[in-house]
């Protein structure tokens, strides 16, 4: 199972990336029609790129409902992060919190949280997705913390913030360049004066900010 989840991640992320992104506050102008490119020799009667891409197209459909995963797209940061930007403390059960500022995201663990000291890590991921990795995995918090995010710099526009929630993502394979692969959606809580957004943490892996599915 483990083997088939690693190759079907490799293969949505492969493909998920041409999936355009749908919450950008101004869209692009259409590109201006091109010649028709050649079609390549028929099977059967239809051309042989219909046939590729309907295959590729149901296989990828076929292995996100396999696998329960929803595409969906991400807020985008206006600058993209350079580099990933990795934090770390030791929290116990007075509680604290952990902050990347030049990512715009702190996580709030609360008294009783945790049970013990705990050394708890967060990384900002390079790149225009709002998407971090938090250690150690899997560990279960007694409260949920809470994660916060400053959508001032992002893409986020007007009305599109209302909808947004957190992705839980397994692996970083199932990121794409605007979009993600997830397997639970998380409803948050979006501040419109303060342009924030907050949403529940009840178990550590991966997590990004998104608007919506991408094939809507």
């Amino acid at each position: 199972m483990s083997s088939a989840l690693h190759r079907g991640g490799l293969l949505a992320v492969a493909l998920v990336a041409v999936v355009a992104t749908a919450c950008n506050e101004t869209p692009s102008a259409p590109a201006p029609a091109g010649p028709a490119p050649a079609l390549a020799v028929p099977v059967d009667g239809a051309p042989a790129h219909d046939l590729l891409g309907g295959l590729v197209g149901g296989t990828v459909g076929a292995l996100t409902n396999t696998l329960g995963l929803t595409s969906a797209n991400g807020i985008l940061r206006n600058t993209p992060l350079p580099y990933p930007i990795t934090v770390s403390k030791t929290i116990g059960r007075a509680g604290g919190v952990l902050s990347i500022p030049a990512a715009g995201v702190s996580v709030v663990v609360p008294v009783g949280a945790l049970s013990g000291d705990t050394k708890i890590t967060m990384t900002a991921r390079a790149g225009s997705l709002l998407a971090y990795d938090f250690e150690p995995h899997g560990v279960q918090f007694n409260v949920p913390l809470v994660f916060n995010q400053d959508l001032n710099g992002t893409n986020a526009g007007l009305l599109s913030p209302l909808g947004l929630k957190l992705g839980y993502y397994s692996d970083p394979s199932l990121l794409g360049t605007t979009t993600a692969l997830v397997s639970e959606l998380i409803t948050g809580v979006t501040n419109l004066l303060s342009r924030t957004f907050t949403a529940p943490i009840k178990h550590f892996s991966g997590y990004v900010v998104i608007c919506g599915r991408s094939d809507e």
